[in-house]
């Protein structure tokens, strides 16, 4: 058993231990839990992230203390150890170290995650491309993908991934027109997914019903344009989710929201996880990606590919495709154009 091998087991050891001790004193169990994460980590993002979870966990009726306790009550013990040790462990710890190597030795930015959109047509990338990414993605470090299916077909591409990528997280944003029910019921949905529910979807609230009694986690999205942001801000579409939210509520801006919407949304997002407003954690997808990215390596980074292997970035808040693909340049070489302009602090 190797060096990294055998510290992955003992933070297992102790997640584990930790999940049972939530049972039965769920506050004191989540501080003590922070705290040893606190005094451990090493790498800034993890620092950064636990000394903010420090100072919320003070406040004794944090409405964070309900989410972990309902968290761990409802999903299933070993989706929740896949996932979370994925996630924490294998990307933002072992790979964010990766990362920062990499990107010291290369000269150019290596984000914490990719984004993927999928589609079945002709034109569209393979399930073996797609397993070729993910490869080459671990090497540089790349643990985390975000998925975004257009229909059932890709969805089950989807599911094929994660499926032959154990050791990554993989978050799958089903698209509106997928009821869960269909998409997931009939397959083997593997224990490193999370699950996003579109709160604009049919039926969505017995489909998230339906998720609690597979004792799988999820998470509800809803993409936003300009017209929408008065909605979210005062607050609206937070309590008409709130009976049935997950870990986390997420935002994702569409091409055509502009940066100013952008922005409000992200300040209304951080300003609700720093005043602790919601028994579950608001985010902005683009902004809070490359808040992620800035914590681990000092600049933040979004790559993105569509489905037919175009790279995108993120420019002035929207996705912006780019002219490189994936079908002419390994992922390695892609990544070359992202320049760093700022080092990790």
């Amino acid at each position: 058993m190797t060096h990294a091998e055998m510290n992955r087991s003992m933070a297992e050891a102790i997640v584990r231990r930790s999940l049972n001790g939530i049972q039965t004193d769920p506050k004191r169990t989540i501080r003590n839990l922070v705290d040893l994460g606190r005094e451990t980590a090493s790498g800034p993002l993890q620092q950064k992230f636990l000394g903010i979870a420090q100072q919320m966990l003070r406040q004794k009726d944090s409405p964070y203390y309900a989410l972990v306790q309902d968290t761990v009550r409802r999903v299933d013990a070993e989706r929740l150890m896949a996932f979370g040790m994925n996630l924490g462990w294998n990307s933002l710890t072992q790979g964010a170290r990766t990362i920062r190597a990499e990107e010291a030795r290369r000269g150019h930015n290596i984000p914490w995650a990719l984004t993927l959109r999928m589609a079945r047509w002709p034109g569209s990338l393979t399930g073996g491309d797609y397993l070729r990414l993910v490869l080459e993605g671990m090497e540089l470090g790349i643990y985390s993908y975000f998925l975004l299916p257009r229909d059932q077909p890709s969805v089950t591409r989807a599911l094929e991934l994660a499926s032959a990528s154990r050791d990554c997280a993989f978050c799958l944003l089903l698209p509106r027109e997928a009821d869960a029910r269909l998409a997931l019921g009939s397959r083997l949905v593997s224990n490193n997914l999370l699950v996003g529910l579109d709160t604009a979807a049919p039926a969505w609230q017995e489909q998230a019903n339906w998720l609690r009694a597979k004792r799988m986690p999820y998470l509800l999205y809803r993409h936003y344009a300009a017209g929408d942001v008065e909605e979210i801000l005062t607050g609206v579409w937070a309590r008409q989710i709130m009976p049935w939210a997950g870990v986390a509520a997420l935002l994702v801006a569409a091409p055509d929201a502009g940066d100013q919407a952008g922005a409000a949304v992200y300040d209304y997002a951080v300003e609700s996880r720093l005043r602790q407003r919601y028994p579950t954690l608001m985010l902005d997808f683009y902004r809070d990606c490359l808040y992620a990215d800035r914590c681990i390596s000092g600049d933040g980074c979004f790559v993105g590919l569509l489905s037919d292997g175009t790279v995108t970035e993120y420019r002035g808040g929207c996705e912006t495709p780019t002219d490189a693909s994936f079908r002419r340049t390994p992922l390695g070489a892609l990544l070359s154009r992202f320049v760093k302009t700022q080092q990790a602090g």
